[in-house]
Parts: structure tokens; sequence; C-alpha cells
């Protein structure tokens, strides 16, 4: 993220809270113990000799504070404990013993008497060394540790996400109880625990955290560890099992869960016979079990195998929560079942692992059943040797097709590496339009014995896009400025689209998604490179939204892309989100070489000149009548020449081509012969009566 620079102010805590300063009393709790490691630092700190006191207090400071001391993490806030409650508690105690250590840095003073070492009647206020410490880990471990302000409740440490320091401490507030509660909690004990939901550095999904939270000097220090929602559903599951094998049918009149949705269904009906939500009743589960599995199908394996994860569409959806995972169980002529809600690319996720069960079930007597699956969601399984679809939901057909050495849009030697490295892999591809809206397919993909099981969704960036920018909008509408920090913290795990504010008049940033370090900052730079900043203010005024176009840099593929961005003004901010098409710089320069040789020299010397232009890039080049689209010139093959160009996904952008020298990015569809169609985006630029256009092969983003 180098070439972003530094923001030139940092995050602004924007929670509007009454403060707890006065009630919550510095050094409310007991100095705790500060363990083998802490002590060896305080030996190290109290030399013998008092010249050589501030060099060896400064050294400590520095091994402290090294970005790259691994053994930091590992050996003061390491995971070496029995149980992770006990892991948190200890992070937690080493947190504030290293805090206890650093926080009162002596002054060493030269005197004609000698050299005499002061230590700071009041230490509060000073650096915090400590805190730099912490937000120096960077850690992907489960257990680190946190440090919150206990009066502005502002993030002050943060040892996985520390690019979260200086926001407000949201998560606190979708605890388990009131906040108000776990601070009453924190000033009469000696810690408390609380559960919230967050993301797991390990993992990189949000799972259920309990976190031990103790109040010292005016801060909570916490630390905690995950249980993933698949456990927590599973442990729920034997509840309900039990209380069955307990009670009998006098259990399920009444069931409950603190977790998630708990249901009951008849065997041979999949009729509701019990739910956590009452208004789900009758066949609701088993019609929205039918939108991908066979019921008769789904009811051999269970009879079979006992049990299985299954995802189907919420009966009561709701953002991030439109489907249900859930996992169920047989038993005498009873389904049990236990789950949670998850958002639709957490569901495209489940879909994959389930019929990466289902093969582990049955190996490869799992194709023909995968097949039998309802079609829509792109479940399919692929052998890379030879590119052979072995199964695919929904489309028969397709079966035993040979795709070649490229899938998804990148060589399959190349996924292979990728997906060997990681448990799997997002990628999206263009797959067709509607009305002229581009659409992409949007697939998850993981290797598993040799093979790729994926699922998939297709979504219109400019849709989603939108949505990004009215859910901002509706944050704001209820937490008022509050919501920035709850926007920003959504950078602990960005996504490919993601929600940007800044102030309408001045283009500072008050919130953003993805690089929370340019919260500060005047975002108008690369807007105006692209685009007319007063025009777009009027614009602005006098529509409900505008879509700009500009060069941006991509947090997921770290490099700086062309992107598309819809901006709506409200209350005096502009909120926005917008989605990437590759790194253009290059077509650019290919794209100016064109036009100067078609100036210099004329037409034919151009069309004669292209290929040694875009040789070396692997670029596919054309040229179209402006009046009539059809090819005057194309690279690849030029038997089109007189063919008219036909493409939903750009068509509809090239009629904003009026000017001479206007230029659009769009993407389109190329199938050369009757090889497998290349999806290209393009840059097209209207110049002398025709539309040159420089295309590349369409950018795959991991997310």
């Amino acid at each position: 993220m180098s070439g972003l620079g530094k923001p030139t102010c940092s995050a602004q805590l924007t929670a509007a809270r009454q403060p707890f300063g006065a009630c919550l009393g510095r050094g409310s709790t007991a100095r705790p113990l500060l363990g083998a490691v802490a002590a060896l630092l305080v030996v190290a700190a109290y030399p013998a000799y008092a010249d050589d006191f501030a060099a060896s207090v400064q050294d400590v400071i520095d091994s402290w504070t090294d970005l790259r001391n691994d053994h930091l993490a590992r050996s003061f806030f390491g995971e070496s404990y029995q149980t992770p409650e006990t892991a948190a508690v200890e992070t937690v105690k080493s947190a504030i013993g290293l805090y206890e250590l650093t926080r009162a840095t002596p002054q060493v003073q030269v005197t004609d008497r000698g050299t005499f070492v002061q230590h700071p009647a009041n230490p509060y206020g000073t650096t915090v060394v400590a805190f730099e410490v912490i937000n120096s880990m960077h850690t992907e471990e489960e257990v680190y540790p946190f440090v919150v302000d206990a009066g502005t409740l502002e993030v002050l440490a943060e040892g996985s996400f520390p690019g979260t320091v200086g926001l407000s401490a949201v998560f606190l507030d979708d605890a388990d109880r009131p906040l108000e509660e776990i601070l009453m909690e924190l000033q009469e004990s000696d810690g408390t625990w609380a559960t919230y939901t967050f993301n797991n550095p390990r993992t990189g999904t949000y799972d259920v955290k309990h976190a031990w939270l103790s109040l010292y000097d005016g801060y909570i220090f916490g630390s905690g560890y995950y249980v993933s929602s698949d456990d927590t559903a599973l442990e729920s599951l034997a509840t309900l099992v039990d209380a069955y094998d307990t009670l009998g049918a006098d259990s399920l009149t009444d069931i409950n869960t603190d977790f998630g949705v708990a249901f009951v269904l008849d065997a041979a009906t999949f009729e509701v016979v019990a739910h956590t939500d009452n208004h789900t009743s009758g066949n609701a589960t088993r019609d929205a079990l039918s939108t991908n599995w066979n019921v008769e199908s789904l009811s051999g394996i269970l009879a079979e195998h006992g049990s299985l994860w299954v995802s189907y569409p919420s009966a009561e959806p709701e953002t991030d929560g439109e489907y249900v995972r859930a996992h169920l169980e047989l038993r005498d002529d009873h389904i049990f079942g236990s789950g949670y809600k998850i958002a639709p690319d957490a569901r495209i996720q489940s879909l994959v692992s389930e019929i990466i069960d289902l093969y582990n079930l049955y190996g490869e007597d799992a194709f023909p059943i995968i097949t039998a699956l309802q079609g829509g969601t792109g479940q399919a399984v692929f052998n890379p040797d030879g590119g052979i679809v072995l199964a695919i939901a929904g489309v028969p057909q397709a079966v035993g097709i040979r795709l070649g050495t490229s899938f998804f849009d990148q060589d399959v030697h190349t996924l292979q590496q990728q997906l060997s490295e990681q448990p799997g892999l997002w990628v999206d591809s263009v797959e067709s339009s509607a009305g002229g809206t581009e659409l992409r397919r949007s697939a998850w993909v993981v290797q598993h014995d040799g093979y790729f099981f994926a699922a998939s969704h297709l979504y219109s960036p400019e849709l989603a896009s939108v949505e990004k920018v009215n859910a901002a909008i509706n944050s704001y509408m209820t937490y008022g400025k509050e919501a920035f920090d709850r926007i920003t913290w959504q950078s602990v795990r960005p996504e490919i689209i993601y929600p940007f504010v800044h102030v309408a008049e001045t283009w500072e940033l008050v919130a953003h998604a993805a690089v929370p370090e340019r919260v500060g900052v005047c975002c108008a730079a690369p807007i105006a490179a692209s685009n007319d900043l007063d025009l777009a203010r009027q614009d602005l005024e006098q529509n409900p939204g505008i879509w700009l176009e500009y060069t941006f840099y991509n947090p997921i593929s770290e490099v700086y892309e062309y992107k598309r961005a819809w901006f709506v003004t409200f209350d005096n901010y502009t909120f926005a989100a917008g989605y990437y098409y590759g790194n253009l710089d290059e077509m650019y320069s290919a794209m100016q070489e064109i036009i100067t040789l078609y100036d210099a020299q004329g037409r034919d010397a151009a069309f004669d000149g292209i290929p040694q232009i875009i040789a070396d890039e692997g670029y596919t080049a054309g040229v179209l009548d402006s009046e009539t689209m059809e090819y005057v010139f194309f690279s690849e093959d030029a038997a089109i020449v007189g063919t008219v160009f036909a493409s939903d996904t750009a068509e509809q952008r090239l009629t904003a081509l009026q000017n001479d020298g206007d230029t659009i990015i769009a993407t389109f569809i190329y199938q050369p012969g009757n090889a497998p169609p290349e999806n290209l985006v393009s840059l097209f630029r209207l110049h002398d009566g025709h539309i040159f256009f420089v295309a590349q092969p369409y950018v795959v983003y991991t997310r």
C-alpha cells in the first residue's frame, strides 16, 4: 500500500458518548504478576550502572517495537495454554504487565553532583510504548491483545488489525449484553467475559468471539478466542437431541436455543414439528431446502449416513443473513436441525463444502448426486488434468465436456498453485448481460483430493455498488456519525466492492471500508485526475446519484486499477462504492501510441503498425466505424473485418462516446473460432470517425 502514502490526519473518534472517565478510576484493579518474560525485562531495564541506563532502556524499547519481532508475539502473548480461556486471561495479564513496564520511561538527568535517574511522579499520559508494541504485532493468531480507552471507547491498540486504531469500539455495542452493564461489571471486578462476532485473523471469517476484558488505569485490556459458528451449531444440535433422548416427544413442544435457529422436522414429510421461530411451520423448511436439494435424495442420504450439512434461503431474510447453514441429524422418525444465518457469499462457500461432504461420503459416486442437485448455484466438480467437467448441478449435458487448460479465466497450473497455499479462492469472470448491464460470475473454488470443487452466483457490479451505498446511508441514518466507524471497521476484511464516505464540500474522507489509513485524507486528487470536480458537485446536487470513473488503489489485488464508482450525497456527506476493471495504465499508453501513429502517418500505416505496438503486451486491438459499428481492423482475426461489432456488455456504454477523444472502459466476450470464449476488458476511444480499442483478458480477483 506504499502508493497511497500516509494520511495527513488520523482517524477521528466519531461516536457521540457520555464519557465514563469520571466513574472508571485509574488503577481500579490489582496489579497482575508479570510472568517470566516480563521479569527478565525488568532486570534488563534496571542495569547496575546509571550512566548506561538511558541506552539500556532504549534498547529494550527498540526490541519491543521491532515490527518483525515474532518472538514477542509467541512468547509474551502466545497461545501455549491448556485452554483458550486461560490463553485469553493470561494474554490480558501480560498486556497489562507490558503496559506497567513501559508506560513510565525514567528520565536521566546529569548535574554537577552526578547522574541521576528521575521517575515521573505522574507517569500517565507519557508515550504508551506497550500500545505501540501491540500495534506492531500484526499477528494472525486467534488470541491476541487489544486496548480500548474506557472513557472514550476509542481503540488504542489492536494486535491483529492495527488499522482500526482510532475507531470507536463498536463491537462492544454489539456484545451479548448492554455496554453499560459490561462497563459496570468492569468497575466491580477484576474482569468480565463478553461475547460478540468478530473477524478471526486465522480463518478470515467472522466467528463468535469470547473476550476477557479487564479495566486497568483507565484502559480496557482485552483478549479473546473464537468459536466457529459450525461448532456452536453442532453443540446446539447435541443439546436438542439429548433433550429428546431424555424426555422423548415432550421435548418437542417448545425448543429454544441461545444461538441461531433450531428445528425438528418429520422425517417422512419434512413438515415442521417444532421451530425456534414460531412463524415457521408446515412445509416452509422443506420448500426452502428444495431450492437446491431433491428432498427424497436428501432423505436417502440421511437414512444412510445419519447427518449432513445443508444451506437454504432464510424464511425471514435480513442483511447479511439471507440464507441459513444448518446441520441435520436423523433420529428415530425426526430430523433435528441447528444452524445460523449467513450472507450470500458465505452461502456459496457452504455449497462447496456440501458437495465436498458428498464426495467424502460416496467418492466418485457422488458426482451423479451433485449433478442431480438443482441448478443455478453453479455447484460443479472439475478434473484439472485434461480439464473435464465431472459434475455440475442441474446441467447433466455438460458432464464430460473438456474445458482445456484454463479454468475461471486462469491457467489451471496457476490456479492449482494458488489453491495449494490457501483453503479456497474467489474468482470473478464476465458471464453475460441483461439490458446492457454488465454481470459477473463470482465463484468460490476449493482444491480437494486432486479435484476442483466450486459454486458460484451471478451478480451485477453496478447493482452491488448501489446496494453498498444504500446500506452505508441506512447505517448513517441509524447510528449518526458513529456509522463512519462502523463502515471503516469493514476494512478488517475488505471486499472487492466496499463503501467509503467523504465530506461533500471538502472531499475529506471520514470513512473507508478498505484502507482505514486514508480516513482524514482528501480523496479528491485521484478523482480529479479524471473528472471535473466542480461539475461532479453540480451533478450530485441535481441528481440522486452519479457514476464517476478514475484510477484508484485496489486493496484486493494491491495495485492501482481503473474504477467505476456510484456517488450519492446525503446530509452534507457523499457516500460511494464502486468496482474495478484492472490495471489499464499500459493500455492507455498503447492507445496513445496507436492514435499518434494514425495522426502522423494515416490509417493504413496505423493499421500496419498496431501489431508491433501490442505484440509484447499480449493485447487485442481493433478499430470500428463509429456510425455503422463495423470492424475496419481487428488484430486477432482479419476475417471479421466488415462484420458488425456486437456485445451487450459494451454497446450501451459506447453510446457515451460523443466527442473526439472521449474514452470509456467496457467488457466484451470474444470467441475465437471453436475455442472457449475470452472475457476481455477494453479501452474504447472515439477519434476521427473511428472507435479504437485495446483489450486485455479480464482481470481475476481474489477476495
